[in-house]
């Protein structure tokens, strides 16, 4: 049986264009000078992909931009000096582009990142601040889910979630987010016994696993809002976790990809610096 809905795409563009208009004008009114120092290992074309959006957007709204590349074999105690070199001079963001070459022990290269302008949230002591809501701000992809919600007027209370994937950059933020609201909520990861028994109990089902098509038609029920925060590369071609042609069928949202939660998870990246530029005026 097919189920055809009065169906919603998410414009990520649209809403990531609107987040950095704002900032531009926060930027401006305040005579900020932001700055942003994104650390790249490797040649990796995706992660090459990502670092190359984020300079055309932070520049686009007047945050400084400074990249630092380093060889794919470059030792983990290299590394962890060229950080803490990085960290010397005043910055407003940084954060290290995932993934690492293998060799690399990521935790440790992570937790080397100063709290306090680690605005991907992804040292232990800016998650364990997220989990006790002591943050003024929101993990970049969490809050890109986030905002997609609020924008089309989607009240999870009383609702249940079904999120998909346990990762560092979108699961475990999001559930740290999800947890602490009116709602019911199931976390599913690699180890799951009969994946689609869950996902059809979804009435938001959000999916960050970066599988292509992992999540198809048949596992989802009628009038689902389904996220996909999933992001993988097909060649040159960038894919998400929904099958997109079968799942939009069953969906009252849906989010494409590209051009979905990617967007706006770079423009959520860019606000918390400039939050924390703003909180430097404030001191």
């Amino acid at each position: 049986m097919c189920y055809y809905y009065s169906m919603q795409i998410v414009n990520g563009n649209a809403i990531a264009r609107d987040i950095l208009t704002g900032l531009r004008a926060k930027i401006r009114k305040h005579n900020l000078r932001p700055s942003l120092a994104v650390v790249l290992v490797g040649s990796n074309k995706a992660s090459q992909t990502y670092v190359a959006r984020k300079r055309q957007a932070a520049e686009s709204v007047g945050i400084k931009f400074s990249l630092y590349k380093f060889p794919e074999n470059i030792s983990l105690h290299e590394l962890v000096d060229e950080i803490k070199l990085i960290q010397k001079d005043p910055l407003d963001g940084i954060i290290v582009q995932l993934p690492l070459s293998k060799h690399l022990d990521k935790k440790t290269i992570l937790n080397q990142l100063k709290p306090e302008i680690d605005v991907d949230f992804l040292t232990w002591v800016s998650l364990g601040k997220l989990l006790i809501g002591e943050t003024s701000m929101v993990p970049p992809s969490a809050g890109a889910v986030m905002e997609i919600l609020k924008r089309h007027k989607i009240n999870p209370k009383s609702k249940h979630v079904v999120l998909v994937g346990s990762g560092d950059l979108i699961g475990k933020p999001l559930k740290n987010i999800l947890v602490k609201l009116p709602l019911t909520l199931t976390v599913c990861n690699k180890d799951t016994k009969n994946l689609p028994k869950f996902t059809r109990m979804a009435d938001i089902l959000i999916s960050g696993v970066g599988k292509p098509g992992i999540i198809k038609g048949t596992m989802v029920k009628p009038g689902v809002v389904a996220i996909d925060a999933g992001v993988s590369f097909e060649g040159r071609k960038l894919k998400g976790d929904l099958d997109f042609a079968e799942v939009s069928k069953k969906s009252s949202l849906i989010t494409p990809t590209p051009g979905g939660v990617g967007p706006i998870t770079v423009a959520k990246l860019l606000e918390n610096v400039v939050i924390n530029a703003m909180r430097k005026i404030h001191v």
